[in-house]
């Protein structure tokens, strides 16, 4: 191997984070149709309760099709929980590939923290009042023509078990 050669691994770990910093984006931009056209015809979006593997209760559990629902109600319809939009700013540390034993697919695990703020009136509950979330993310990734596509997105919010409201923005 030359030094301007990389190893298989440090390759495909420098390609999933390209791809996970561009979610993290186009969530922040409000690109919703675009951000679901990541997600494979079979994959999920999921916020569990509990630590533990499906089907453990979850705040949310979307197939596609619910995936396209939460797009379209957030991006087409008046969704009062989201007007005003919430300003949202995604983080992503300790990005790491747990497995990459099968054929194109990856399993990868990163913290995220989310900061949102909603605009208005800060007399209102929860509007001009900025707070962040945070969570242990898994990713299962598949292959598709030179990049990827998420096959299973789940968030494990460390604060998962206390009343959150109005979680109606995209982790």
């Amino acid at each position: 191997m030359t030094p301007t050669e990389l190893p298989a691994d440090l390759a495909t770990l420098l390609s999933v984070q390209a791809f996970i910093y561009r979610e993290a984006r186009l969530l922040d931009d409000g690109l919703l149709e675009e951000w679901l056209s990541l997600f494979a015809e079979d994959g999920e979006y999921i916020l569990p309760i509990k630590d533990g593997p499906p089907p453990e209760p979850a705040i949310i559990r979307d197939s596609h099709a619910r995936i396209e629902e939460r797009v379209y109600r957030l991006s087409s319809t008046l969704a009062h929980s989201q007007r005003p939009r919430s300003r949202t700013q995604h983080e992503i540390t300790n990005i790491e590939l747990l497995e990459t034993n099968q054929p194109n697919e990856v399993l990868v695990a990163c913290n995220q923290t989310v900061h949102e703020l909603r605009p208005g009136n800060p007399f209102q509950v929860g509007l001009a009042d900025p707070r962040s979330l945070h969570a242990r993310c898994r990713y299962r990734l598949k292959a598709n023509d030179g990049s990827w596509l998420i096959r299973e997105k789940c968030c494990f919010l460390i604060n998962r078990e206390y009343p959150i409201y109005n979680l109606t923005f995209i982790f």
